[in-house]
């Protein structure tokens, strides 16, 4: 059982390096749900399309109800005409031209996948047209990004007339100029940004060119090199589809437009593919017999084309996929393999050495971005390992290999701050810097690091505050009264390739109750079962070690996931790949629903019910259960008011013992012949009900008599008593707050702990939620903290209070100890009145 999505997960080695699975510091996530979605939108396309709810609201995000079929089915007829891309036309021409005089061709690529696969789909067009064709691919650790000029020079004495680059060469205008004065021509074939200057090429084709009228300007550079193949070999092009499809994948470009038909439709040549590179790199890389995807893609084929590139030559990458003899395909895929599991060795001594050096001499209060150094650091992989160590601590990260003098460094980043921006602020303690928001490289003078450290940090105090810190997920919607069914999860489904710009969507499923605990693998991951109202759901935890001993049966808990088909011997279910999960503290809706009621309800009361409703005075009986149980078996309709945990819950094991169960229970109210509803706190009329049972003593007068008012020609039985005042007045203590509370909460704050999170308050203060939430509104109100509140979280701060305060004078301590008062007012009179 489950092995789909367990070899799904174990196959993530990208993801996690190996030593590491599950010894990630434990987060705490902030919850955010994306942008409101149009309901007029989500209603068209639910009743167009016959979708589930909560589809149609995912699908309002991305596209209007008009577009809804070509984002679930997109076909290579949504391809646009190459020719629609300005500099194709001359290209094709100029190529042609230089095909039929023989002429010798290189293509010049990058040696990133991107590089990698737009070299190889190119080579293999130009091949078939018969030309006189080669590549150069520069070495990342030599010769670094895009044209050299030292390249040129190569290629110019090798013979060749034209250069083609592919995935580069859009700010290369000296290299360009030195091309032409050698008497080649250029073709610049290139997506990345477009600088105020570009080189005078024959030919420069980008689609953000700022004259470019092109439909979709998001392509990968295999993408451009591909719009080209296809003007020269029209559909013929589409057999190349599967490497064209790993290099837009590779490059996190947006998988929505045409990149989406390339992927698409990609993945379903990648699945049969005939290259013989891939299917040796599919069957090494433990894929074969598996339906390949974009993850696959993404974590598994792509970074073995990436590492030869890391450590030595990428050109290795351009051979495996344009070869045609099968034992040299098999020799450069085990190859690639090979570099592969050594680039991951070598990343995992580079992340325990980095981890290391964060735990033992970063101070993470205080430096908001990590920077780290090491001569034994290799540079080609440094880059993996910052963004582990981003992904781990959730801060920017800076990782330097130095070598004699100096130091390349790799850097990423996370939402809201601009490394590019930071790197600039920082420039006169680099020597070269370049990149964007979120990645960024250095080059750097080692003596200058320390100062570098300082100053990058002094700027980030300046972007970045502490909330900024805490790692987000975004939900894109809740699961409410949907049943999250096959038929669900095969439309959810429908949305792949999931990537850039379509991510696979979030879902909240709230208060969930736990039927079911499982270890597997070794307490390695856990699976929950868990039931809302009448729905099952089984929930997957990977590397969740740590959370095995807070979830027990019974737990009711938050989980936010995507939602996954499982496939186990032909039969299909539906998994929850838990992203985040949160323990409710036990009764929380309860105590919730307790303190919204004694701080809100001012509702006058009605001090005199209908004479009309007959009122039998059972208080004080010995035996309220069995009172309940005899007029629950009568013919009538009955229901039942409990007001407190305890009595509600010996009611229930009462009930059950004597195998009753025909009963409902409520949290508010319904119409059920036989109910009881726990914790009534409306003025809506009972007068459905035969017989209204008081079992014990409501918290608010107001509730009591309007109910009593309300139920003209009703039969009102109270049958609580003096002793039921007791488990009143411990309600009141869970919730209202003491001095010894304050003192927590301010001794919490002035240990240096400023964010609290509203749903992780009982575990952090081991304080009841509505306690904290009393305790905070009470001290900010008189002055002692400040509190801003964002999303999920409050960010709390000291304040120098000169005077000395009363607490107790507060509006907020006024008003529970008003409630308390009169409440035991309105207990003492109850118990005693006679009616």
């Amino acid at each position: 059982m489950y092995v789909g999505i367990l070899s799904h997960f174990h196959n993530r080695e990208e993801k996690k390096v190996e030593g590491f699975a599950g010894d990630l510091m434990p987060k705490i996530y902030r919850w955010v749900f994306k942008n409101e979605k149009d309901p007029q939108t989500t209603d068209k396309i639910q009743q167009l399309y016959g979708l589930p709810r909560v589809v149609a609201e995912i699908l309002s995000s991305k596209v209007g109800a008009e577009e809804v079929n070509a984002f679930l089915n997109p076909t290579l007829k949504d391809l646009h005409s190459p020719f629609l891309l300005k500099g194709i036309k001359e290209a094709k021409e100029l190529i042609q031209k230089h095909v039929y005089l023989h002429n010798r061709i290189t293509i010049y690529g990058d040696y990133d996948v991107d590089g990698i696969t737009a070299t190889s789909v190119l080579y293999m067009t130009l091949k078939k047209l018969g030309a006189n064709v080669d590549y150069y691919i520069p070495e990342r650790l030599t010769e670094g990004y895009g044209i050299n000029e030292e390249a040129i020079d190569k290629i110019a004495s090798q013979g060749s007339k034209l250069i083609v680059t592919v995935d580069c060469g859009i700010t290369s205008v000296e290299e360009v100029k030195r091309a032409k004065t050698l008497g080649m021509d250029v073709i610049i074939t290139d997506h990345h940004s477009v600088p105020k200057k570009i080189p005078e090429a024959n030919v420069v084709i980008n689609p953000h060119l700022p004259d470019i009228k092109y439909p979709f300007c998001d392509l990968a550079g295999v993408g451009v090199a591909f719009k080209l193949c296809e003007a020269l070999i029209g559909k013929e092009a589409y057999e190349f589809l599967d490497i064209v499809a790993i290099g837009t994948i590779a490059d996190i470009v947006p998988l929505i437009g045409e990149n989406r038909v390339i992927v698409k439709e990609g993945l379903k040549v990648l699945n049969k593919t005939n290259n013989m590179g891939l299917k040796a790199l599919i069957k090494v890389s433990g894929i074969e017999n598996m339906l390949i995807d974009e993850y696959h893609v993404g974590f598994i084929l792509a970074p073995r084309f990436n590492a030869a590139g890391r450590l030595k030559s990428a050109e290795a990458g351009v051979r495996l996929l344009i070869s045609e003899n099968e034992k040299e395909a098999q020799e450069i895929a085990e190859y690639l393999n090979n570099e592969n599991a050594t680039r991951q060795q070598i990343e995992s001594r580079i992340l325990q050495e980095a981890i290391k050096k964060v735990e033992e001499s970063i101070d993470l209060k205080n430096e908001k971005v990590i920077v780290l150094w090491d001569e034994n650091w290799h540079p080609g992989v440094i880059g993996i390992v910052a963004s582990r160590i981003t992904e781990r601590y959730f801060r920017p990260s800076i990782l330097i290999s130095l070598n004699e003098g100096g130091g390349k460094g790799s850097a990423r980043s996370i939402e809201g701050f601009n490394l590019y921006n930071a790197l600039d602020y920082c420039k006169d303690y680099l020597i070269k810097y370049g990149g964007h928001e979120m990645a960024a490289g250095i080059i750097i003078d080692k003596n200058n690091i320390e100062a570098f450290k300082r100053e990058i940090n002094k700027y980030a105090d300046n972007i970045l505050t502490e909330i900024d810190l805490i790692p987000v997920i975004k939900i894109d919607a809740s699961v409410k009264n949907d049943k999250i069914d096959i038929e669900t999860a095969k439309k959810i489904q429908m949305f792949k390739p999931f990537g850039n710009s379509n991510p696979r969507p979030t879902f909240l499923l709230d208060n969930l109750t736990v039927s079911k605990v499982f270890s597997l693998d070794g307490d390695k991951h856990i699976k929950i079962i868990a039931q809302k109202n009448k729905n099952f759901y089984e929930l997957m935890l990977f590397d969740a070690k740590e959370e095995k001993d807070k979830i027990k049966v019974g737990s009711v808990i938050d989980v936010v996931g995507s939602i996954e088909l499982n496939s186990w011997n032909g039969i299909e279910s539906v998994v929850i790949n838990v992203k985040d999960i949160k323990t409710k503290p036990p009764l929380l809706f309860y105590y919730k629903s307790l303190g919204e009621m004694l701080t809100e309800y001012r509702i006058k009361e009605n001090d005199k019910y209908t004479k009309s409703a007959v009122i039998i005075d059972r208080r004080g009986i010995r035996n309220k259960c069995e009172y309940v149980l005899k007029l629950f078996k009568e013919n009538s309709k009955t229901v039942v008011l409990v007001n407190t945990v305890v009595q509600m819950k010996s009611l229930i094991r009462y009930l059950k013992r004597e195998r009753f169960v025909d009963f409902s229970l409520c949290s508010r109210y319904c119409e059920k012949d036989k109910a009881i509803i726990f914790l009534p706190n409306y003025l809506k009329s009972l007068n459905y009900y035969d017989n209204i049972v008081f079992y014990d003593i409501p918290f608010k007068k107001e509730i009591f008599y309007n109910i009593v008012s309300m139920c003209e020609g009703k039969k009102i039985h109270l049958i609580f008593g003096p002793d039921d005042i007791y488990y009143n007045l411990k309600s009141f203590e869970e919730i209202f707050p003491e001095r010894k509370d304050f003192v927590k909460l301010y001794r919490f704050i002035e240990e240096g702990n400023t964010i609290l999170f509203k749903d992780y308050m009982y575990h952090q203060l081991d304080l009841n939620p509505v306690k904290s939430l009393f305790c905070i509104n009470a001290m900010k109100e008189i002055g002692l903290i400040n509190v801003k509140e964002s999303d999920n979280i409050f960010m709390l701060s000291k304040n120098s209070v000169s005077k000395k305060v009363n607490i107790e004078q507060t509006r907020v301590m006024r008003q529970i100890l008003l409630t308390k008062k009169e409440f035991i007012e309105f207990a003492k009179f109850i118990v005693s009145q006679k009616f």
